[in-house]
């Protein structure tokens, strides 16, 4: 009886944890996501809204809401871009949203 627990108990944990892996989601290519990158870099008229701006959008791989960390200025191909981080609190999932300022 004890070895028929104990195999039982082995199968559930192989199910577990083999058969029935999570999946993934793909994530969407950076040309698909709004300043995804420089070439697409999104205009705003002021450094002011860029945090406003670079919340807008979900998280693409869980759609909860994300948190612009840091935004700076850069120099990218010979253009001065804003560069927002953005993380997303509940997956951990990060990347870049490029901003260009309106005149510039």
């Amino acid at each position: 009886m004890t070895i028929l627990v104990g195999l039982a108990a082995a199968m559930l944990l192989v199910w577990l944890f083999v058969v029935k892996r999570p999946t993934h989601p793909e994530l969407p290519a950076a040309d698909q996501l709004p300043g995804g990158d420089p070439s697409r870099a999104i205009v705003v008229a002021s450094p002011a809204v860029i945090d406003r701006h670079a919340e807008r959008w979900p998280c693409p791989v869980c759609q909860g809401s994300v948190r612009c960390e840091t935004h700076g200025a850069e120099l990218i191909a010979g253009k001065r871009l804003r560069v927002a981080r953005v993380r997303c609190p509940r997956c951990g999932f990060e990347r870049d949203v490029y901003f260009a300022l309106r005149g510039a």
